[in-house]
């Protein structure tokens, strides 16, 4: 089977994501500023879906370019950056196989993000082309957090996998949290980037029932379209299960940042 086009991958998904997913934490948000001098610089967010890093780096930058495949996430990102007042952001439709085309409209950047998004990319062509569009005092971040379906740890957490797999076929497996060697530095090293770092950032999270439900329907394997006519009776059967805990619905959370200087 050819490989799912990048723009239908989250299709069905995108006005829960915008709404459901959550930002990375403004502590990753000053790292990133900080570390690269990013006040008064550009900056370029690859697959930035509906825009939770993109728009707050353009708080600080003078401009923020989001790339993005699925037309809808875009859209989602212009009203994520109207509803706060940024105007210094772009949006261009995209995905990682298409940067080198969009390097003439992207232009150069002091610093180059990508989010959840990276591990669908093909990784070292992508940090190629990101090291050609970052100058000289600029550098690469990819932003990640542990998905919590999978890989979330708290009762509430396995009471909602439950529900998914009585209503889904193929469901990732639940394994809690994973320990395993993370290549993305090294690989960030090997594509011409120096002093890359990895920081870990720890923020406890709340959840609504209706955001627990909304996240499931985020999910690419997870999608509205994957429950067809069921998708009603799964958002009430989380509903009940989620009912036997105290609101809200608590997590604590870990945000990577693996960082290198061009």
């Amino acid at each position: 089977m050819p490989p799912e086009p990048p723009a239908v991958r989250f299709e069905s998904t995108e006005s829960y994501y915008a709404a459901h997913r959550p930002g990375y934490g403004d502590a990753v948000v000053r790292y990133l500023v900080d570390r690269f001098d990013l006040a008064g610089e550009r900056a370029l967010d690859l697959g930035c879906g509906p825009g939770q890093l993109a728009v707050p780096l353009a708080a600080h930058a003078s401009e923020v370019v989001g790339v993005d495949p699925n037309p809808a996430m875009l859209d989602h990102a212009r009203e994520r950056a109207g509803a706060a007042g940024r105007e210094n952001v772009r949006w261009l439709a995209g995905s990682d196989a298409d940067l080198a085309g969009l390097a003439a409209d992207v232009g150069t950047v002091r610093l180059a993000t990508m989010g959840r998004a990276f591990h669908w990319m093909d990784q070292g062509r992508t940090l190629d082309h990101v090291h050609a569009l970052t100058d000289d005092a600029g550098g690469v971040a990819i932003v990640t957090d542990g998905e919590w379906l999978v890989r979330g740890t708290e009762p509430w957490q396995d009471a909602v996998y439950d529900a998914v797999t009585e209503h889904l076929e193929d469901v990732p497996e639940r394994t809690g949290p994973v320990d395993y060697d993370d290549p993305w530095d090294e690989l960030v090293a090997d594509h011409g980037f120096r002093d890359v770092e990895t920081r870990t950032f720890d923020l406890e999270r709340e959840w609504t029932v209706e955001d627990a439900v909304g996240y499931v329907f985020s999910l690419s394997y997870c999608a509205p379209d994957d429950f067809g006519d069921e998708q009603a009776a799964f958002a009430d059967d989380v509903r009940d299960r989620l009912a036997d805990f105290d609101a809200p619905l608590s997590q604590t959370a870990t945000v990577e940042v693996v960082a290198g200087r061009k």
